[in-house]
């Protein structure tokens, strides 16, 4: 009984981080906080990406791929460039992708990232990393 109770406190605490910043999200829409929306990855504000980033800063493949995306804001950045970039196996960085999409489902309600991402044509994923993120990243990370 009591670890039933404990899961769903545990779960009922995330739920309301993740109304919070949803709620402050959309405060910061109403202030006139700058947005930048990201069509099917949402629509996102300095302070959301900085609250994503700082619950995976211990994933040095989610580092990665901010950093290699923000240093070629606006280009195409391909999955065996970033693993060039990161040293990680594929294995590793999607494994810290899909942590990634954990973090930002638990904080946003939503498996979204501030970073655009498809497959290409050959079947490998590409990123790519707006210019306003970019400088919101670096700003963040300094």
């Amino acid at each position: 009984m009591s670890d039933e109770l404990r899961t769903v406190v545990v779960q009922a605490i995330k739920d309301a981080e993740a109304l919070h910043l949803r709620l402050k999200g959309a405060l910061a829409i109403l202030d006139g906080e700058v947005t930048v929306d990201l069509g099917r990855q949402g629509t996102w504000t300095k302070g959301e990406v900085a609250a994503l980033w700082e619950k995976s800063n211990h994933l040095p493949g989610v580092r990665s791929l901010f950093d290699i995306t923000a240093s070629r804001d606006g280009e195409r950045v391909t999955f065996t460039e970033l693993l060039a970039h990161s040293g990680l196996d594929g294995k590793q960085q999607g494994n810290e992708h899909a942590r990634l999409s954990r973090v930002a489902a638990d904080l946003f309600g939503a498996k979204r990232w501030p970073i655009e991402n498809w497959q290409g044509a050959s079947g490998e994923m590409i990123y790519r990393m707006r210019t306003e993120i970019a400088i919101w990243w670096r700003e963040i990370s300094g």
